[in-house]
């Protein structure tokens, strides 16, 4: 049937698709055909879907002086700007909170209405959200009335109007493909193109294949390897893998086919072997996304989160060149505690970025030069210039997928360009925002070459035919569909006009002529259904009752890339776990880190110390958690800089106790530099530190040596600077060591030969002064408390003894640490590196990506 109809195709038949993926394979078709014939040289086929075929012969008919030259033919994104003025301007227009959601649903109420021939009448009265869409559908219409605009969903009509005056002149040959069936609006306009025949598909009847699977990430990793085994013995096969719901699961999707057919294929630019439907929107993709954080930085300010994103971009200007002094001005800026940047406060912080200076200086004075407000049009213009200062989108040659992804960011700015017919001017930030919407609008696909296996929803497959395909998700939550009706439409009148997914049995009628179609498209057909998804059961889709049994699919033979790899080569295994040796008694930056990272993994302690790695610190708004904790630390280092003793605590009045407080706080907050919720900072210190300077008047006498004072000590030939948060002499001249903990405390962080907090044991097992005991310091709500262990006789208020201290003796209990503190600084300073965290170390180490121990547990499985 094929070869007739290409016949016809190159004598200038036209073939109307339902779909453009259908036309694009009918396309490929032809052109193969055309190669396989010989030839070299062929006229381009007059293949098209319906909506191309539409805005062809309104084109041609204006073009031609045979339409009304004064009307204007509505993008969508035209059309959905002026729906959106629409409710805006009426009386429900103040209550509405998503607006541009709202007129999306809306033009979708308003094709129906056309598609289907709905009536607007009194039965819209009946609701609120009804009667509603009821004027804005009247606004609309005589808007575009009086400003001569033509609309998508009349587009159809219009073009019936001018076959029927004579005004476009009809195909000479019609082919139809892929119509499930035809809605009123359809079925009057191929009756107006007169005869046309319908582009028959081969019928297939095989026996499918029924599975039943875990749940949908077994069914997705299933369908993968079955593609592949395919692939692996035809590389010709065409084959399918349908996904009722792609648009969730496309993500997950990708990532396994990925695995399991492209392994590695996420580093090149190469075509891959699947083609996946339904691609993301424009500004998830890299590109597009730093272009609209170039603009937005033209607003005035850019959060630390976002600035970092663009210092770390390749798609500025100079980013090759300065790619790591940029990446460490992020780092800097994160460490300062910046949250927020003006592109003259990032030009000021890049001393060491001069190609980035330059940049921003210029875009600064382009900024300066842009009036408040402009038509849409000359936006499009100014936003292009200010990505141009940037020098987007780089300087590195781009690859296939990120040039496709600049010339639909072109095509965007284009987009914008054409909202002049709507509005007469609006702000940059109107301006940006609009642009945003529409990137956020509109999905962007990789162009496909032919890859032979084709991934898609369940309504995208109308027409096609396949070597194989596996259909999976056939559940009964799925297939049918629950009823969904447009919720601007009177319900009663969606099924008196049988509109798609108006009822349960309109639902059903269309799944049974689904499957139909579906069973039809393809030799060798699978069927699968999840049998739980989350925490529910599922059972396969009840039109599937005509299919045999569903079972558990055979094991594909299968092997990962690691796998094959392995097959094909001889690995020599080598573990080198051993850095060079650090230099014995010299100074080591860390201090109480050092030996902290060192018992949690010595690849930490390796890559911190010796290699200066650091993890990007987060950026937060307001106090973080780092802050609150170093303004409980300053403001108690200048309270007891200036009491000294406890004996100066004790004589204060309370109004005393409460200036001295008050006071040191807001010097201590002063100095941190705080700025942003400093004042709730100040009042919650105040209370906090009152609390727990009440509990320190409690205790025996003593005196406060230097808060805070930074001292050298050497263990296990390693030398390091500590500090103790404060140091406390008791009466018969010997010391308690405190360490102030604003967070969670760990009551078994001084266990075992691995300790998580070994700051204590190192100052105590390295002081020069007998020591009488060591204490965590809980300061936080809801805790002030003293956690650790002290001498016989000596006692704190509410003591709670560390695990480890308990019924062992102090002095053992500092030989033990001693001890233990010796043989991590031996293991440093002989250069042991070995990747061995301990539970839960990973968590929060940052390094991961240095050491890959998760790579590492995966390939070992």
């Amino acid at each position: 049937m094929h070869e007739e109809v290409f016949r016809a195709i190159e004598s200038g038949a036209t073939a109307i698709t339902a779909s453009r993926r259908l036309a694009r394979v009918l396309t490929a078709e032809f052109h193969s055909q055309q190669r396989a014939q010989g030839r070299s040289v062929w006229n381009t086929p007059d293949i098209l879907p319906l909506d191309a075929f539409l805005g062809r012969v309104w084109r041609d008919a204006v073009l031609r002086g045979r339409a009304g030259a004064e009307s204007i033919l509505l993008d969508s994104i035209q059309e959905q700007m002026i729906w959106e003025q629409v409710i805006r301007e009426s009386p429900a227009g103040d209550s509405l909170l998503q607006i541009p959601e709202t007129a999306r649903g809306a033009m979708e109420a308003w094709q129906l209405v056309h598609a289907y021939r709905l009536p607007v009448d009194g039965r819209f009265e009946g609701s609120e959200d009804w009667s509603a869409y009821a004027g804005w559908s009247r606004a609309f219409r005589k808007r575009c009335q009086s400003n001569k605009w033509i609309e998508g969903a009349r587009l159809s009509d219009v073009v019936v109007e001018l076959f029927e005056s004579g005004e476009a002149e009809r195909p000479s040959q019609l082919y139809v493909a892929g119509f499930d069936d035809f809605t009123p609006q359809q079925t009057a306009l191929f009756k107006a193109l007169g005869k046309w025949r319908n582009l028959e598909q081969p019928a297939y009847q095989p026996a499918p294949h029924c599975w039943k699977l875990r749940d949908s990430s077994e069914e997705i990793h299933a369908s993968a390897r079955w593609a592949r085994q395919i692939l692996e013995q035809n590389p010709e096969a065409q084959i399918g893998v349908i996904v009722p719901n792609l648009d969730k699961l496309r993500p997950k999707v990708e990532r396994i086919f990925r695995e399991v057919l492209d392994p590695g294929g996420e580093f090149d630019d190469r075509e891959r072997s699947f083609h996946l439907s339904l691609g993301p929107a424009l500004h998830q993709y890299p590109a597009a996304h730093a272009a609209l954080l170039l603009l937005e930085f033209g607003l005035g300010k850019l959060t630390l989160p976002r600035a970092g994103m663009l210092l770390r971009s390749p798609f500025i200007q100079g980013a090759e060149t300065e790619w790591t002094q940029r990446a460490l001005l992020d780092a800097k800026l994160r460490r300062n505690g910046v949250w927020e940047l003006t592109p003259i406060e990032l030009r000021d912080a890049a001393a060491h970025c001069p190609l980035l200076q330059r940049v921003l200086t210029r875009f600064a004075k382009e900024l300066a030069k842009l009036p408040g407000e402009q038509r849409a049009s000359e936006w499009s213009r100014d936003f292009s210039k200010l990505l141009e200062v940037f020098g987007w989108p780089g300087e590195r040659t781009m690859s296939s997928r990120e040039y496709q992804v600049v010339e639909a960011w072109n095509g965007l700015l284009s987009n914008l360009a054409t909202l002049d017919i709507a509005a007469p001017t609006m702000t940059f930030e109107h301006a940006l925002e609009r642009l945003r919407h529409i990137a956020k609008e509109s999905p962007f696909q990789v162009e496909n070459q032919g890859a032979p296996v084709q991934i898609m929803g369940l309504f995208e497959a109308s027409g096609l035919r396949f070597d194989h395909l596996w259909v999976m998700g056939l559940h009964d939550e799925a297939l049918p569909a629950p009823a969904n009706p447009n919720p601007f439409l009177p319900i009663l009148l969606q099924r008196e006009h049988k509109l798609p997914h108006s009822s349960a049995e309109r639902e059903a009628e269309f799944a049974n002529m689904l499957m139909e179609r579906l069973l039809a498209s393809a030799r060798n057909l699978a069927l699968s259904y999840p049998e739980t998804e989350g925490d529910r059961a599922l059972s396969p889709s009840p039109l599937l009752d005509r299919v045999p049994e569903f079972g558990v699919p055979p094991a594909l033979q299968y092997e990962s890339w690691m796998d094959r790899l392995r097959a094909e080569a001889t690995f020599e295994e080598m573990t080198d776990d051993r850095a060079p040796a650090a230099a014995v008694d010299s100074k080591h930056h860390g201090g109480a880190s050092l030996f902290k990272d060192m018992a949690a993994c010595p690849f930490r302690a390796f890559a911190k110390h010796r290699l200066g790695a650091r993890k990007l610190e987060d950026a937060d708004f307001g106090l973080s958690y780092g802050d609150r904790g170093n303004s409980v630390h300053k403001a108690l280092q200048f309270i007891w800089a200036e009491l000294g003793s406890q004996a100066r605590l004790l004589e204060l009045a309370p109004d005393q106790l409460q200036e001295l407080v008050v006071r040191n706080v807001r010097d201590a907050l002063a100095q941190m530099g705080l700025t942003l919720g400093r004042d709730l900072e100040q009042r919650r210190l105040e209370k906090l530190l009152a609390e727990w300077l009440e509990i320190e008047r409690s205790r025996e006498p003593f005196i406060v040596h230097t808060p805070e004072e930074e001292r050298e000590v050497t263990i296990g030939g390693v030398q390091v600077s500590i500090r103790a948060d404060r140091v406390d002499e008791l009466a018969n001249g010997r010391d308690i060591i405190l360490d102030y903990k604003t967070g969670q405390l760990n009551l078994g962080g001084w266990d075992g030969e691995r300790p998580d907090e070994p700051q204590l044991p190192l100052y105590c097992a390295t002081s020069d002064r007998p020591i009488a005991g060591a204490s965590l310091v809980a300061i936080r709500v809801g805790e002030l408390a003293f956690r650790g262990v002290t001498e016989s006789g000596v006692s704190l208020p509410g003591l709670k003894k560390m695990t480890f201290a308990e019924n062992v003796p102090f002095g053992e209990l500092m030989a033990q640490w001693r001890r233990v503190l010796e043989r991590l600084a031996i293991d440093y300073r002989s250069g042991h590196a070995e990747v061995d965290p301990k539970h839960d170390a990973c968590d929060h180490c940052g390094l991961r990506a240095l050491c890959r121990i998760r790579e590492y547990e995966n390939d070992r499985g």
